[in-house]
């Protein structure tokens, strides 16, 4: 009996602690909703935005703040906490919808700027390696003419408009590497003299591809299974690039040649895993 009169004594002396600490927990909420509602600069921005739904969460969030502040003085803290709760994810998703301009102007900026160098960086390995006939082929003189597009755009900061011209021009540039890449066999303009030229110049090819792995999950977003498969044929890739690497320092051009290869083959196996038409991506490893 004494063990249960303790532990109803307990039980008892804790309820204003916790009531305390579950008030505490929700007027900081309170405080952090009051102070995302009087950001006017926000609120101008949302309702300037013209997005009736976000609009509508923000005034939401007002209702269901007031509401929370009537519970609270009221003590009813469930009930507060839950309209408190229910106020943030309002304004959340209103600031969300109407994102600061600024903000996104800048992010835009940075995208650009990285689509930009890795679309250049493309169309070089693709211009250096190209046969007469496609290097003037059209792909190349579309994704030319688009990234001449972005540069302008960008100049004017109509970032969103350059993003999408490169966009169209990461399509054009995966459409020619690809069509140049789908053979086994590539016919260099300049031929190896010699097994370390030889070497240099299947180098070249396995770069190229290498390269055309990222845009290709870009442009094609493959998921699950065939991402998952991407992945593991481009890391073996990767470790078969740096065994290549390092018999041809120690003088086994060869071997070195063997492992470059068998690396080419594993990035057109990721490449037809991510939906690419790689006709030799099947071929059997050296």
């Amino acid at each position: 009996m004494k063990a249960a009169a303790l532990a109803l004594l307990l039980a008892l002396s804790a309820g204003p602690v916790l009531a305390n600490e579950n008030r505490n927990q929700i007027e900081q909420r309170m405080q952090l909703t009051a102070r995302l509602l009087a950001d006017s600069l926000t609120a101008q921005r949302i309702v300037a935005s013209g997005n009736v739904e976000a609009v509508g969460h923000l005034d939401e969030g007002r209702l269901r703040f007031s509401m929370a502040e009537e519970a609270l003085q009221r003590g009813d803290l469930a009930v507060a906490r839950q309209q408190v709760d229910d106020a943030l994810k309002h304004l959340g998703l209103a600031r969300r919808m109407a994102p600061d301009a600024p903000a996104r102007q800048a992010a835009l900026r940075q995208r650009h700027q990285e689509m930009l160098a890795n679309v250049e960086r493309l169309i070089d390995s693709w211009r250096s390696r190209a046969g007469a006939a496609d290097g003037k082929g059209s792909d190349l003189a579309e994704a030319l003419g688009l990234v001449g597009s972005a540069r302008s755009m960008a100049d004017s900061s109509r970032f969103e408009e350059s993003v999408r011209a490169l966009e169209a021009a990461q399509g054009y540039v995966l459409a020619g590497l690809a069509r140049q890449l789908g053979t086994r066999e590539i016919d260099y303009t300049v031929r190896a003299s010699s097994p370390a030229e030889e070497f240099q110049l299947e180098l070249k090819r396995h770069q190229s591809l290498a390269e055309l792995v990222p845009v290709a999950v870009a442009d094609l977003r493959p998921k699950g299974e065939a991402l998952a498969a991407v992945e593991r044929h481009a890391e073996s890739g990767r470790v078969l690039r740096m065994q290549a690497e390092a018999s041809f320092k120690g003088g086994d051009t060869a071997q070195a040649l063997a492992h470059l290869r068998n690396a080419s083959l594993f990035y057109q196996r990721a490449l037809g895993a991510a939906g690419v038409a790689m006709p030799s991506a099947t071929g059997s490893l050296q």
